[in-house]
Parts: structure tokens; C-alpha cells; sequence
């Protein structure tokens, strides 16, 4: 019985050891993701809502305060004439976005413009002054197609073209938004509309310009 004793306060022990190695591991793991920075931070930018905004028609010199893009606005637009439209956002100060991303949650329809017209396209453009001479100001980069979610959704890629005003050191970001088809012909209106009671009117945040920013190391460890 005495010879047995020792044996079992040394397994006692062993086991002790074990399990607090065990423990110790576990809480490094932990620590290091704690541990880890952030990836990025994200900004979110409503259009400026001014006098640099508005819609132009496709065909012949023409503008206005509304929000539209589609064909056959009114009577008075020449049969077969689409029209577009423009936005500004100010850029943050930063060297290099990860992603960006054109958003609007209030659009509204006019007829069957998605049928009828094709798919909603996102441009960067570079102006001055808005006004008439935009109808067929030549694009800066390629176009891209938006999604529409809802009903009422409209989401666009615009990495691409913020990261291309960045580089250009532009303080605005700048974008027309207009159909894949100018027009369908058949005499009635089919426009996507961004309001919130007055068709007719822009203003602040109808569309927001969502920019992730890649965080320095710096950054990160100060937070």
C-alpha cells in the first residue's frame, strides 16, 4: 500500500501541468484576435444637393433641378430624346478607398424603364459648372450597371471611379446616372425618378456615396 502513494501523487501532478498548459494556450488565442486592428473605416456622403446637380437631356441643351433619368420627361422633349442625370459628392481625405458604393433608397418609376430601357448606368464625369453643355459631356472611365433591390434600392459600384478622383487629386467625386438605351420610342415616359415629395427638387441626401478607407497600422494601434 506505501509503494503505491507516490505513484498517484505524481500522476496528480502530471495532470496539473498538462491542464494548465492547455489554459495557457487557449488564452494566447484569444488574446491574439483581440488583438487584431481594424480593416478599414467607412464614410458615408450625402450628394451636395445644389446648383451642381440636376438632369440634362440627351439629345439637345436643355437642364433641370429633378432627379430623373429615362425618356419622354414631358410634351416637350423631341420624340425619341433620354434624358440623365448628375451628382457631386465631396471627397474625404484619403490616398486609397477599399471599396464605394452609390446608393439611393428613394427611388420611384414612371412606366416600365428597367423593361423598357435596359439597365441603370453609373459614369464618372468631371465638370465645372453644371448646366446644358453637359448632354454630351464625354464620360472619365468605364460605365457600370446598377442593381435594383426592393423596389426602391439603387446600389452602383463605384470603386473604380473614386479611386480614379482620388488619383487625379479632384476634391469631388462626380457622376451621371442615365439608361443603357437612350430611349424606346413609343411615346410615353419611362424614368427612374430619386425624390421625397417634390419630383422637381434636389436636395441633400437623395443619394449617399458610401467610401471604405483602409485604416495605417498607426491608426489602428492608437485605437
Amino acid at each position: 500500500m506505501e509503494t503505491r502513494r507516490p505513484r498517484t501523487r505524481l500522476l496528480i501532478v502530471l495532470s496539473a501541468i498538462v491542464l494548465v498548459g492547455t489554459a495557457c494556450t487557449a488564452t494566447q488565442q484569444v488574446s491574439d484576435t483581440t488583438d487584431a486592428p481594424p480593416s478599414g473605416s467607412e464614410i458615408s456622403i450625402p450628394n451636395e444637393g445644389s446648383e451642381n446637380e440636376g438632369h440634362t437631356p440627351i439629345g439637345f441643351p436643355g437642364m433641370g433641378t429633378g432627379l430623373f433619368a429615362g425618356d419622354n420627361l414631358n410634351s416637350r422633349f423631341p420624340e425619341g430624346d433620354g434624358v440623365q442625370t448628375f451628382l457631386t459628392f465631396p471627397l474625404p481625405e484619403a490616398s486609397s478607398v477599399t471599396n464605394a458604393t452609390l446608393r439611393s433608397g428613394l427611388l420611384q418609376t414612371r412606366g416600365t424603364p428597367f423593361d423598357d430601357l435596359g439597365a441603370l448606368i453609373v459614369e464618372r464625369v468631371e465638370y465645372t459648372e453644371f448646366g446644358p453643355h453637359l448632354f454630351d459631356l464625354p464620360p472619365s472611365g468605364d460605365p457600370s450597371a446598377c442593381t435594383v433591390t426592393g423596389g426602391t434600392v439603387v446600389t452602383c459600384d463605384v470603386t473604380g471611379a473614386v479611386q480614379a478622383a482620388i488619383d487625379d487629386a479632384a476634391t469631388t467625386a462626380q457622376f451621371r446616372l442615365r439608361f443603357e438605351q437612350v430611349a424606346d420610342n413609343d411615346g410615353q415616359a419611362d424614368l427612374a425618378m430619386f425624390y421625397r415629395s417634390d419630383s422637381n427638387t434636389n436636395e441633400q441626401g437623395l443619394f449617399t456615396l458610401v467610401v471604405n478607407v483602409p485604416l495605417s497600422r498607426g491608426t489602428a494601434e492608437e485605437r
